[in-house]
Parts: structure tokens; C-alpha cells; sequence
């Protein structure tokens, strides 16, 4: 290969690369801690419908187990870009306009959730793939790309930078002052240092959060509308994460130094947030899947 076509082709794929890294919300081991977290609240009926499902998808970008395929959509995106948008909500906190941020809420035309418009955000795709989920009508490779876009979905949009934005990508245009564990920037700190610092492995995170469960907090989170919820982190987002000495943007980038304080209410909100995402993945899953 003559060696500017060689080196245009390697800048191309470190682009893509760069682009497949970003705006991946808690990362795997968020995505793992839900899904663990919603298994435990399925219904018998809800539980072993969705170990069926799993037994008969031979997909191979994941292993096969729940907690894995709650992982499944960002490896899917890293070869359909025109998935991209579908991972977050961008509601500006200096101007938040949540039909804006999706887009006008695209109707899909007659064609199945998967082949939807790249023009669309994870509000209106949880709200197809649960209706393609919980149809009989659904063709069987359809819903089982509804089941994996949908646990996956549903852990992105609780995570606040995939719903609150300040012109910076979700916090990617900002960088940290100060090294962490991860993260590169704030979205990166949100997505996996925070969830980190929670504990040492999926299980162990989710027994510890499961644990402190209310009966009262279950019933409050299991209800509401996606568009509400999107709401609900947008506000987490607007007030903590980006509770910061000042808020750079794409245009005018700059770093920042987190907190004690606020790293602390970080790791708080990304518990409670974990939680909304896991129990609302139940109730989502249960009414889908419970009466089959």
C-alpha cells in the first residue's frame, strides 16, 4: 500500500476508534451491575422467558449470559455507526428541550426499531424496543435485537452525561486537571472511575447495592414514563456532574479538578442511578415478558 494511502487509512481507523471509545455510559461494568441487579427482580414467568431468548442467540459479540449481553450494543455500535446517537439524550442544562435533543422523536416508518433513522435518541429507542419486546408480532431475530438494544439503553440513559450536555459532548470536551484511575475527561470519569470506586467486581457491587434496596424506593422507580427518567439524570447531571469551577465546552475546551465533595456525591448518585436503571430494567422486562 503506497504510504499516503497507508497513513490516510491509519488516521481513519484511529478516528473510528477514538469515536467507538467515547460516550460508552457507566461502562461494562455498570452495564454488568444492572443487569445482575434486574435478574434478581424478574418474575419466574419474566426470567425464564428471557433465559429462553438467551439460550437461542448464537450472536458471538458477547458471552451469552444476561449481564454480558447488557454489553452487547456498544460493541454492535463499534461496526453500525448509525447506532451512535441512539446510546444518549443531549438536553442542554442552559437551554434543556428534551424534543430537540431527540430529535422531534422520529416515527420509524414501518421498518423495525434495529433499521431505525441514526436521527434518533434512547428515550424514543427504549420506548420501540420494549413495544417490539412485549409484541407476539415481532419476528424472533427482531426482538432478541429489541432485548439487547433495550437492557443496554436502559443503563445508558441513567447515566447523567448521556442526558445532560453543555455543548460538550457530554462532558467529553472536558479534561481533568489531575490523573484518575481512567478517565481522560469527565465523561470517562462518570462512565467508569465512578462506578470503580463502588467496588471490586459486578457482583460484589450489585449484593451491595441490592442490599440497601427499599421496598418503597423499588415501588417509586418502577413506574413513570422513559421521557421522565431521562429527566430525572438530566437533572442529576445539570446539578452534580457538572457542579464544576467552571464548564468548558468543544469550542472552548479546558480541564478541571474534581473535588473530595464532589466525587463523593458522584459515587453517591452513581448508586442511586444504578439502581433506578436496574429496577426499571425488571419492570420493563416483567412487563414484556411475564405474561409469556
Amino acid at each position: 500500500m503506497p504510504g499516503p494511502l497507508r497513513n490516510s487509512c491509519l488516521i481513519l481507523f484511529a478516528v473510528a476508534t477514538l469515536a467507538s471509545a467515547q460516550a460508552i455510559a457507566w461502562g461494562d461494568l455498570g452495564h454488568r451491575v444492572t443487569a445482575l441487579i434486574a435478574y434478581r427482580h424478574l418474575t419466574p414467568q419474566a426470567r425464564a422467558a428471557l433465559d429462553a431468548m438467551l439460550a437461542g442467540d448464537a450472536d458471538t459479540l458477547t458471552a451469552p449470559d444476561f449481564a454480558s449481553r447488557a454489553t452487547w450494543a456498544d460493541r454492535y455500535r463499534s461496526t453500525h455507526r448509525e447506532t451512535a446517537a441512539w446510546h444518549f439524550v443531549d438536553i442542554e442544562i442552559d437551554g434543556p428541550d428534551i424534543a430537540a435533543a431527540c430529535f422531534g422523536f422520529p416515527a420509524l416508518g414501518g421498518v423495525p426499531g434495529s433499521a431505525g433513522p441514526a436521527e434518533d435518541c434512547v428515550v424514543n429507542k427504549i420506548d420501540e424496543f420494549a413495544a417490539e419486546l412485549k409484541s407476539a408480532a415481532t419476528p424472533r431475530a427482531e426482538r432478541l435485537l429489541a432485548l439487547k438494544f433495550l437492557i443496554h439503553f436502559i443503563g445508558d440513559l441513567h447515566q447523567p452525561l448521556h442526558a445532560a450536555d453543555h455543548h460538550d459532548r457530554g462532558g467529553n470536551c472536558i479534561g481533568l486537571s489531575r490523573p484518575h484511575e481512567q478517565a481522560a475527561n469527565l465523561h470517562a470519569y462518570w462512565d467508569v472511575d465512578v462506578v470503580e470506586a463502588l467496588g471490586d467486581s459486578p457482583g460484589q457491587i450489585a449484593e451491595k447495592l441490592d442490599a440497601r434496596l427499599s421496598g418503597t424506593e423499588k415501588k417509586n422507580w418502577s413506574g413513570g414514563k422513559t421521557a421522565s427518567w431521562a429527566m430525572e439524570s438530566f437533572e442529576v447531571g445539570r446539578h452534580d456532574a457538572y457542579a464544576l469551577p467552571f464548564l468548558p465546552t468543544c469550542r472552548r475546551r479546558g480541564s478541571v479538578a474534581l473535588s473530595a465533595g464532589y466525587e463523593a456525591q458522584a459515587r453517591k448518585d452513581a448508586e442511586t442511578q444504578l439502581l433506578k436503571a436496574a429496577v426499571r430494567m425488571a419492570a420493563v422486562l416483567n412487563e414484556a415478558l411475564g405474561s409469556r
